[in-house]
């Protein structure tokens, strides 16, 4: 192991919940900080292989656990609950406290913030609300948003709220916005084939009480809402130009529509001249640093973080 695990809590911007955080700090010269927006149904030390390896060319890893997510949540039954109110604002708030802590402990490095999923759409979040406070951004595994409208959407989880409350898990809800994530799946075994190509992966995640559960309502209500906040027209407007930023996907990954819906987000920062680069890996699915050939990711992530460190990005 080439780290220090370091970890603690901190309270959330909702004023109630306590938000579990991690640094893996690398025992020789540092460079800089990677701090990690974790995706829907998993958690912080899923990223211990990809910690490994940047702390072993220098950088720092952290991150936080989301609200609803893996240590900062006391019981089970929080699973994939938010909050009561904003609850998507709160897990972009309580990344700004993280990145405040570590650039606080480790002081005048490159902060480069990667958002993977539901936490690129954090990320995304963050860079306009945050952006001053870091020097990159890593977009993984993102989306141009739902091919439904966001008010149907909306319409369709206040009456589900309005039958059986915010808490309430629903399959069919569920089903809805991921079932058909599998469809263009070939000889699939288990209902998340499609996050990895790697068999082994897909197995510890199916058996994961901390990955394989359904959200709230709540919880997919906040998903799509902060969706549909870096969807919006005045999103991409509000970037700043000068901000590197590096959208990477598999081409097989069904949540950025297999490439598409990247390539949507990209060319519309690109119409505001925003400092946007782009790479899609070629098969592979949803979660690029879990894939079987993740090591060329692994290269391409240091090289974009070494190139901002350098001043050449």
């Amino acid at each position: 192991m080439s780290y220090v695990k370091i970890n603690g809590s901190y309270l959330s911007s909702n004023e109630k919940s306590k938000i579990a955080y991690y640094i893996y700090e690398p025992t020789g010269k540092i460079k800089g900080i990677i701090q990690i927006s974790h995706g829907m149904c998993e958690y912080i030390e899923r990223y211990e292989h990809f910690a490994e390896f940047l702390t072993d060319n220098g950088w720092i890893l952290c991150g936080n656990d989301h609200l609803g997510h893996g240590k900062s949540v006391e019981r089970d039954e929080d699973l994939g609950y938010f909050s009561e109110e904003r609850g998507w604002v709160h897990c972009v708030n309580d990344l700004y406290y993280l990145n405040s802590l570590v650039q606080q402990k480790y002081i005048n490095l490159p902060c480069i913030l990667f958002g993977h999923s539901m936490g690129s759409f954090m990320a995304r979040a963050y860079i306009t609300r945050y952006g001053k406070s870091i020097d990159g951004a890593i977009i993984s595994g993102t989306s141009a948003g739902f091919p439904h409208s966001l008010g149907a959407q909306l319409s369709v989880f206040d009456i589900a709220k309005k039958k059986d409350g915010e808490r309430h898990r629903s399959a069919k809800i569920d089903n809805m916005i991921f079932g058909k994530y599998n469809n263009r799946i070939t000889g699939n075994k288990t209902i998340y084939d499609w996050i990895s190509s790697d068999e082994a992966v897909v197995k510890k995640y199916e058996a994961d009480k901390l990955c394989n559960f359904i959200f709230t309502i709540n919880g997919v209500e906040n998903l799509v809402k902060v969706l549909g906040y870096v969807s919006d027209s005045k999103w991409y407007s509000s970037i700043r130009k000068d901000l590197p930023i590096y959208l990477v996907s598999g081409k097989d990954d069904p949540v950025g529509a297999f490439g598409d819906g990247v390539y949507k987000v990209f060319g519309k920062l690109s119409s505001k001249n925003c400092n946007v680069r782009i790479k899609l890996y070629s098969g592979m699915r949803h979660e690029i640093l879990n894939e079987i050939k993740k090591e060329e990711v692994y290269s391409d992530i240091l090289a974009f973080a070494n190139g901002i460190r350098e001043g050449i990005i």
